[in-house]
């Protein structure tokens, strides 16, 4: 009877060692991917080449972030320029026309970039958090794996004694 328990429950740990390894597996590769778009992001702006070169898994992030970047930055820009407008036609009074749209081109420019590293700033300390998060957790599989390894060696050495205990035992009186 001891050795199909002990057979029962190495077989358990097996296929729970085996959950574990495949979720590890996984929990790794959306790490790495988070870390090569993380670093993508970094860079600053993404081009089309960056988004091509970006992992499958995160291609909807990427395109949810250039959504957003996009927006935030236009958005950003809008609501600033009146600002920066006013304080330069004050400081600035007798610009012609070209100089006005100079000015005013370069502002657009400048303030849609600040919009831009905002978006990016937060992005940043979204994916810190992420990036957190997974190693947290891949920590606790990788301990959960160690864990069902000396499970499993236990359970061997069990199952292998039970089996020693039953194997008949001839001795030569003599």
């Amino acid at each position: 009877m001891g050795v199909l328990m002990f057979t029962a429950r190495v077989h358990d740990l097996i296929y729970q060692k085996s959950n574990v390894e495949y979720k590890l597996l996984k929990l790794t590769r959306k790490l790495r991917d988070l870390q090569q778009y993380a670093s993508t992001i970094a860079n600053g702006g993404i081009s089309i080449g960056d988004l091509l070169n970006s992992p499958g898994s995160m291609m909807g992030r990427t395109m949810r972030y250039l959504n957003y970047a996009h927006n935030n930055a236009m958005l950003y820009a809008q609501q600033q320029a009146p600002y920066i407008q006013q304080f330069y036609m004050q400081n600035m009074p007798n610009l012609n026309a070209q100089q006005q749209q100079q000015l005013q081109k370069y502002m657009m420019v400048s303030l849609y970039t600040q919009g831009r590293n905002m978006a990016m700033q937060v992005e940043t300390r979204n994916l810190k958090c992420e990036e957190e998060r997974l190693v947290q957790d891949k920590e606790r599989l990788e301990a959960l794996s160690k864990e069902i390894d000396a499970d499993l060696e236990a359970a061997k050495k069990g199952r292998d004694a039970s089996i020693q205990a039953m194997a008949p035992k001839y001795t030569a009186n003599g």
